[in-house]
């Protein structure tokens, strides 16, 4: 049943019940009285920042701290881990209620990105932190320092514009959702009239570094 993303993965599971858990949402979880995925969501979040933060210390021994930190934060990012669910197809895998099924709750970037840390979790618990780490490390892109991307993407927006025309765009809380230990965050970033960019995240800052990105995407500037 789960080979398929045991291949995607590159990782062979010996306790496949971590595994389901991994995959269970807490609707699922509640109907049924298995359990949830959020525990394992806690760990595979810790290591998760763990593999990253060596990774990165090692890979860039020039860089100073707070650059680090905001390379770090982008990879670990709800929108960059949602899309890595997507590409590992864990919404076709994830199991929720019958209620939570028609609200479209597979696709929400909050739900996949929670997944992928539950399933790092997982690993970390099956095979230890070097089976964990190898299938982490495989997932984050294979950058040189002279192609780190736009980390800082408010920074370059808002130059972008005071070059131009000598204003700056702005951010709007444009709505949140969750209970209030697992938060998403919209926020939009226009220019005068102009809606550039929206983006999510578990914070207002992230989602706002989001937003900014789309912006920037949609003006053709990255």
């Amino acid at each position: 049943m789960y080979e398929p993303l045991e291949n995607a993965l590159g990782y062979k599971f010996q306790r496949m019940e971590l595994l389901e858990q991994a995959l269970t949402h807490r609707s699922h979880a509640a109907s049924t009285g298995s359990p949830n995925n959020e525990r394992l969501e806690f760990l595979g979040d810790a290591v998760l920042q763990l593999v990253v933060s060596t990774h990165l210390y090692k890979k860039f021994p020039h860089l100073p701290e707070g650059q680090l930190a905001k390379i770090r934060a982008l990879l670990v990012s709800q929108p960059t881990l949602a899309d890595l669910g997507r590409r590992l197809k864990l919404d076709t895998f994830l199991k929720v209620g019958k209620g939570e099924e028609l609200t479209g709750v597979r696709q929400r970037d909050s739900v996949l990105c929670d997944v992928v840390e539950a399933v790092y979790g997982a690993i970390f618990l099956d095979g230890g932190l070097e089976a964990a780490q190898p299938v982490i490390l495989s997932h984050l892109p294979e950058w040189d320092q002279d192609q780190l991307p736009i980390i800082d993407a408010k920074t370059t927006l808002q130059e972008h514009f005071q070059q131009r025309t000598q204003k700056t765009p702005t951010y709007t809380l444009a709505g949140e959702e969750g209970p209030p230990h697992n938060k998403q965050f919209t926020v939009e970033v226009w220019f005068e009239d102009e809606l550039l960019g929206r983006g999510f995240g578990r914070s207002k800052k992230e989602a706002a570094q989001a937003a900014a990105r789309a912006a920037l995407a949609n003006l053709d500037l990255i």
